[in-house]
């Protein structure tokens, strides 16, 4: 049997076997929360055409230099919001132009309302303000040809805020992966358990977990401990992205996941992990589904998934590397029960007076950080620093 392995390595192991799966195009109202498949870049400047930031009077300065304020110009045109009319500004004139109104050529500043007073066609200035002021000029806030987002990040409002206004109408996005799962164990049942029955929670969790990451989950439903069935299920998932399955791992009797795999063809990269939980953790391949077969409590099938299956799946979304690592006070003692291999809790993250800091989750709390726990250490007191993996 292989070495097990430790938990960055396996991550590297798991990368190395998942990769970006297909394409598709879909309108940009469609693309929250996906992943392009190409860096997408700006298609016009933003804005593309030379704007007022303010209701005033667009003029010429060069043409009046030396003139000292008040001084009165004749009015000879508005330019309105959405006015596409082409407009030129001559020395000595000045139109009445509208935020957001395109700035005529020849004008190279805009007199606000509030430092001006209009009468009979024509207009006092009492300020004349700087070359430029209140002015944006093309490629103010985007240059054509600018980074919006790279490959394999996460689309959010904001992007498709800079997408819509750069003239982007549709994303080449990363397809999501379809994600099938299974939760072992006789004691399961969906509804009204008896003594002796539990309901399983993977079930929901699981769900929760992969749509979160982006994938399309679906279920196989529960089976018993019996190596038939549990093969059966898992061949009449077809192939999908991945297969995760949820107990039946371990030494026990019942613990049976290892010999289903090789059952069905899954060639195995390694049994047990340098981690706690994931002692019995296993992963392999067929083909090009990637099989996660994980400890049956919810507790370890949460911290496993993000640790191990989550980059999997933002890999095959075109996202390569391991959770972001930071370190963060510990607000609370830890005590570990067993040392010898890294340790992993649910944490829950907060900033507090301007620290980072970190605990452990409680049962109802959502968790926001996988708290790294070294193999050497039994306690680890409030006020120590520790490394993290953010969610």
């Amino acid at each position: 049997m292989a070495e097990p392995l430790c938990l960055a390595d396996a991550r590297k192991l798991i990368i190395a076997h998942a990769w970006p799966v297909g394409e598709e195009t879909l309108p940009l109202r469609d693309c929250l929360h996906r992943r392009p498949a190409h860096n997408l870049l700006t298609t016009i400047p933003v804005p593309h055409f030379c704007q007022s930031t303010m209701d005033g009077y667009a003029v010429n300065g060069k043409s009046l230099a030396g003139i000292k304020p008040p001084l009165e110009l004749p009015i000879v045109g508005e330019i309105a919001a959405g006015c596409t009319e082409t407009v030129s500004l001559a020395g000595g004139e000045a139109i009445r132009i509208m935020t957001g109104g395109s700035v005529p050529a020849g004008a190279d500043r805009v007199i606000p309302l509030e430092w001006c007073r209009e009468a009979h066609g024509r207009v006092t200035i009492f300020r004349f303000g700087r070359k430029g002021r209140y002015l944006r000029q093309v490629g103010a806030d985007l240059n054509k040809g600018q980074l919006i987002i790279r490959q394999g990040e996460i689309i959010t409002p904001c992007h498709l805020h800079l997408l819509a206004t750069s003239g982007m109408a549709q994303v080449r996005l990363f397809a999501r992966p379809q994600i099938c799962f299974l939760c072992t164990g006789s004691e399961l049942v969906e509804k009204s358990p008896l003594p002796g029955q539990i309901i399983s929670g993977n079930r929901a969790l699981l769900d929760g977990l992969i749509r979160q990451a982006g994938g399309i989950p679906r279920y196989l439903g529960a089976a018993v401990d019996d190596t038939e069935q549990i093969a059966g299920k898992l061949q009449e998932a077809g192939q999908p992205n991945v297969i995760i399955t949820t107990g039946g791992m371990g030494p026990g009797k019942y613990d049976l996941m290892g010999e289903v795999l090789e059952k069905i063809g899954v060639k195995i990269l390694y049994r047990s992990l340098l981690v706690r939980p994931g002692r019995a953790t296993i992963f392999g391949v067929r083909d090009q589904t990637l099989f996660f077969s994980l400890p049956g409590t919810p507790p370890a099938v949460h911290i496993l998934f993000n640790e191990l299956v989550r980059p999997a799946i933002f890999a095959l979304q075109g996202k390569r590397g391991a959770p972001e690592k930071v370190r963060a006070i510990l607000e609370q003692d830890i005590v570990i029960r067993k040392k010898g291999v890294l340790n992993l809790k649910n944490g829950v993250t907060a900033v507090r007076s301007g620290l980072f800091c970190v605990r452990s989750a409680g049962l109802t709390e959502p968790s926001t950080a996988t708290i790294l726990i070294p193999g050497n250490r039994r306690l680890i007191r409030a006020g120590e620093k520790v490394t993290i993996h953010l969610h």
